[in-house]
């Protein structure tokens, strides 16, 4: 089992949380000084320079803390695993979905701090996504195509508001402008045709900041959580809609879920091929295969 680190690079992405992530730097900075560990913090420029910092803390053998929200942490796991690093979070982005599927603490960086200190290392599991064009990414979160995948690119150009409520907001004005997509998934060696909204491919419990749309999904049982929700009607979309939270949505009868080792998405519909979005970040064209990697990530928890 691995030992937590001596020394620690804190990366901190300052546009995380729509940029309030930089205003909360002075915080993060004051609580990690008084942590009375070995830490120096580093602030990255662009999401380059974030897996590059984090590339040279992890051959140096030193520990690496992604200070951002799920994209910034996303990114880091992926650098930590194939490094065999461990990886630290202090969570201080829009969503934090993964700190909440680990039970890091969201609202408090003194806290999240606390666990690089007190915390245990824990190995979960992470997934691995990849589009049409080539593109490859690893998934700690939920990966999405459909209405969902929409909201998700709208709701990253806004700066005016944040979390929950923006992405609520969004999946709102998608749902006008929408309808329901034609997809063929398959399920490890089973395909399903079917009509659907959105499809999601959950690592974790929750997108979106705690969207519970893959109420079942556990970083520790090898598997992939998927979740279709089929073409029911606007109206009782829009009714159903909160129950997302509680992750009841499940028990719809247009909803369908099943756990995969290997799940594939394609299109079938005519026009503009959807989009994969994983993280809540894009990341390529359908078809897209995902795959979950047990125990990828080496991750300090409470």
């Amino acid at each position: 089992m691995l030992e937590a680190p001596e020394t620690w690079t804190a990366v901190v992405n300052p546009a995380a949380g729509r940029n309030r992530a930089r205003a909360r730097l002075p915080r993060l900075v004051h609580a990690l000084a008084g942590s009375g560990l070995d830490v120096e913090v580093r602030v990255s420029v662009d999401a380059a320079d974030l897996v590059q910092i984090a590339d040279a803390a992890d051959a140096q053998g030193r520990g690496v803390v992604a200070c951002g929200g799920d994209g910034t942490v996303a990114a880091l796991a992926g650098v930590a695993a194939e490094a065999g690093g461990v990886l630290g979070i202090v969570p201080i982005g829009a969503g934090n979905d993964f700190a909440r599927q680990l039970a890091i603490p969201r609202d408090d960086v003194g806290a999240a701090v606390t666990v690089l200190r007190h915390g245990h290392v824990e190995h979960v599991d992470l997934g691995r996504a990849r589009t049409a064009d080539g593109t490859s990414c690893w998934l700690t979160t939920v990966a999405n195509t459909g209405l969902d995948a929409e909201a998700n690119r709208w709701a990253n150009g806004v700066r005016w508001a944040s979390g929950a409520p923006l992405y609520v907001l969004a999946a709102l004005r998608t749902l006008a402008r929408s309808r329901p997509r034609s997809f063929a998934i398959t399920v490890d060696d089973e395909t399903f045709e079917l009509d659907a909204w959105l499809v999601a491919v959950g690592n974790t419990c929750s997108y979106a900041s705690g969207m519970m749309i893959t109420p079942d999904a556990d970083v520790h049982d090898g598997r992939l959580d998927v979740c279709v929700v089929g073409p029911v009607g606007r109206v009782q979309f829009l009714r159903t809609f909160p129950t997302v939270f509680r992750g009841t949505h499940v028990r719809h009868p247009m909803v369908r879920t099943w756990q995969a080792t290997r799940v594939t998405i394609e299109s079938r519909a005519a026009g503009p091929v959807p989009e994969l979005w994983a993280n809540g970040e894009r990341v390529g064209p359908l078809p897209a295969s995902l795959e979950p990697v047990p125990r990828a990530l080496a991750v300090m928890t409470p």
